[in-house]
C-alpha cells in the first residue's frame, strides 16, 4: 500500500489516506488502505467496500466527481455521543453521507454511519442522504 500512495506527500497515516480516497471516491484505494481483518460499519471489510461502492455510484450518477469534507460529531447521547467524524458531500449534488471514523494514532479502527451527525459548521446545506448500510430499510406502516 505504501508504494501506491507515496506520490501523495500530505498522506502520512492510514487515516490520512482513507480520508483522501473517500473524498476522491476511489474505492480500489480505500480497499487497499483498510485492514482486511476488521469490520467496518459492523460488516466484513468486503461487504462494507461493496456498499460504499454503491454509494459512490449513486453520487457519481448525480454528477459528483469529488466529496467535500465537513467535520462534526455524533449528537446521540444513547449511542456514540461526541464521537468525531465527517459529512462527505458531493461537489455537484449536495447529496451526502455521515461517517464516524474511529482513529487511534493514525490507524483506522472502525468506520460507521451516524444517524444523528451534526456538522461543526451549521451553514452546511445537505441535500439527500445516501445510505451506505442498505440492509436497514425505511419503516413502512
Amino acid at each position: 500500500m505504501a508504494t501506491k500512495i507515496r506520490k501523495y506527500k500530505y498522506i502520512r497515516t492510514q487515516s490520512d489516506a482513507l480520508i483522501h480516497f473517500l473524498q476522491s471516491m476511489d474505492i480500489k484505494m480505500i480497499d487497499s488502505v483498510l485492514e482486511p481483518n476488521r469490520t467496518y460499519n459492523d460488516f466484513d471489510k468486503q461487504v462494507f467496500i461493496q456498499q460504499l461502492g454503491v454509494a459512490f455510484d449513486e453520487l457519481s450518477q448525480s454528477g459528483d466527481t469529488f466529496l467535500q469534507r465537513y467535520p462534526g460529531s455524533c449528537t446521540a447521547v444513547y449511542c456514540n455521543y461526541k464521537s468525531k467524524g465527517f459529512t462527505f458531500m458531493g461537489n455537484h449534488s449536495g447529496n451526502y453521507f455521515d461517517l464516524i471514523i474511529d482513529i487511534k494514532n493514525g490507524v483506522v479502527r472502525d468506520i460507521y454511519e451516524c444517524a444523528k451527525f451534526e456538522c461543526s459548521d451549521q451553514k452546511v446545506l445537505k441535500n439527500k442522504q445516501i445510505k451506505i448500510d442498505r440492509s436497514v430499510l425505511p419503516f413502512e406502516p
